[in-house]
């Protein structure tokens, strides 16, 4: 997630790049938020196995925020480097195409992109930090 989220706040500030290596960021994203689906099922397949503690259920609270922040992020790159595609093929259409392929429409794109990288970025890190406090305080 941290990487997918860094290149789309650095796309957010190219839109050219945007457009070049969209569906990258897209497949990326993807398997970012498959794999904070699949580390929030491998927790919970643990999670009766640990002894029970506030930074545990923390952990769990934060991992599944972060699963679901982590389909977030994806579902909005994917709906940017869509409406960017179709705004490129429709060039001389006015509307909404028109818009996304303004300075504003690349700017509201901008903001979208940098606020659920950073919201999927700081879940993501959070959920890391809960594990490891329920790791060490279950220690001898």
């Amino acid at each position: 997630v941290p990487l997918a989220a860094l290149l789309a706040v650095v796309f957010a500030f190219k839109p050219s790049w945007l457009d070049r290596f969209g569906w990258g960021l897209v497949v990326l994203s993807a398997v970012a938020a498959l794999g904070a689906i699949l580390a929030a099922g491998s927790g919970e397949a643990l999670e009766e196995t640990v002894k029970e503690s506030r930074a545990l259920e923390d952990h769990v609270e934060m991992g599944d925020a972060a699963q679901v922040v982590a389909i977030v992020f994806f579902c909005v790159v994917l709906a940017v480097v869509v409406a960017r595609f179709f705004a490129r093929r429709n060039s001389a259409a006015e509307g909404v195409w028109a818009f996304i392929s303004s300075k504003g429409g690349a700017m509201v794109i901008a903001v979208a992109l940098v606020l659920s990288a950073s919201a999927a970025t700081y879940t993501i890190v959070e959920a890391g930090h809960q594990g490891a406090k329920a790791t060490w305080e279950t220690k001898p």
